[in-house]
């Protein structure tokens, strides 16, 4: 190497070191392009943080992105950022994968997924504004174990998953239940029935949302256990979430009680087709040949008589309780109520059914197991709350 070639290099680095980026970029492609052996480590280095200054880290245009990025993961390799604060190769590929996630793109996230080496990312969180944000290998495994599931690759999907939850010390909105949740759904897909039943039933624990009762609901129908997939199918039914979100549930409900009960079961179905015409949607084909009346269809009313149906399902063989409200949170959400057996019950607010939570009021509930997130351990809370006169 000549001198003038290593002082224009030293000029390079000058520049990137002052800011001026574009100027370093020059220099360091006119020789890449010329003679890519005159560039020592440090000089791909700087190379690629240029790279990255012009092209990457707030680049718009996907060509450019994608083909700055390509020639940092050729230039240099990924560093430790468990030992160290910056690598321009992993910054570089992160906003490649950030950018394809928001394209949901991933099969192409796949690829460059495997660019990582997720045991050399740290697990630095950061907040801002109030917000917790995740570490760069908590994203990593959320983007990693999302795509895998979406390109239908389950065993990939659940070996990351289970990596994930091994491996990271903190999760950042729940991230832990969403990693059980693809384990779950993966087995599912496997025909691994009753193990999707065990990461569900953890899932169940903290998330008590329609979808994860009907998950489990469409686990026991597939093993043809009936009686269980009713009782969590009523309570995916029960919850006040628009109907038009949950539409497959009811297809689901009409699937499970056609030959337990056939006059609701057809009321189910009723539902399903009423909001898949109202949207223009196609309808499976075991349907079609069902007498369903569709311009006499009123939702709401069909809606009610299915709720009531399953709220009788629900308590016909729970004793109904009484006591009195004797402490709401400041936050107003949830407190206790005192039974009449002098049992203290914990309960949310949004369980009341008449009228609004007041201090000294007499109530009627029930009771159902829940979990206590901040002691980890199982507990008991009070539902359908009524106020008595």
């Amino acid at each position: 190497m000549t001198k003038n070639i290593r002082k224009e290099l030293n000029e390079a680095k000058k520049a990137y070191q002052s800011k001026n980026y574009e100027d370093a970029l020059n220099i360091y492609e006119k020789h890449f392009i010329e003679n890519p052996e005159n560039l020592n480590e440090w000089d791909k280095i700087f190379y690629s943080w240029s790279l990255y200054q012009i092209y990457i880290k707030d680049c718009e245009d996907e060509d450019k992105l994608f083909q700055a990025a390509e020639t940092v993961t050729e230039l240099i390799e990924q560093e430790d950022l468990t030992k160290k604060s910056v690598c321009a190769y992993t910054f570089s590929v992160f906003k490649v994968l950030d950018y394809l996630y928001a394209q949901k793109d991933y099969y192409t996230l796949i690829v460059w997924l495997e660019k990582i080496d997720s045991s050399l990312l740290d697990q630095n969180r950061y907040e801002k504004d109030d917000r917790v944000f995740r570490s760069r290998k908590e994203k990593y495994f959320d983007y990693a174990t999302k795509s895998y599931f979406e390109c239908n690759d389950f065993e990939r999907c659940i070996e990351v998953s289970k990596e994930a939850l091994s491996s990271l010390n903190k999760y950042t909105n729940n991230s832990d239940i969403w990693y059980r949740w693809r384990i779950a759904k993966s087995l599912k897909e496997l025909f691994k029935n009753k193990e999707a039943l065990i990461y569900l039933n953890e899932v169940l624990k903290v998330k008590k949302d329609w979808f994860v009762f009907k998950e489990i609901a469409e686990n026991y129908y597939i093993l043809k256990d009936c009686k269980k997939a009713q009782k969590y199918l009523c309570d995916a039914v029960l919850t006040n979430d628009p109907i038009r979100i949950k539409v497959n549930l009811y297809y689901l409900a009409y699937k499970i009680l056609k030959d337990i009960n056939p006059d609701i079961a057809h009321k189910h179905i009723e539902l399903f087709y009423a909001i898949k015409m109202e949207n223009d949607s196609k309808v499976p084909e075991d349907i079609g040949d069902l007498l369903i009346e569709d311009e006499h269809l009123d939702k709401k009313v069909l809606e009610r008589e299915i709720k009531d149906y399953w709220t009788e399902f629900k308590f016909k063989d729970k004793k109904l309780q009484y006591g009195t409200v004797t402490k709401i949170f400041e936050h107003g959400k949830s407190g206790f109520i005192t039974s009449d057996d002098n049992e203290s019950v914990y309960f949310n607010v949004y369980e009341f059914k008449e009228g609004k939570a007041s201090l000294g009021q007499y109530v009627s509930f029930f009771t159902e197991k829940s979990f206590d997130k901040t002691k980890n351990r199982e507990s008991v809370r009070a539902i359908h709350i009524k106020a008595q006169l």
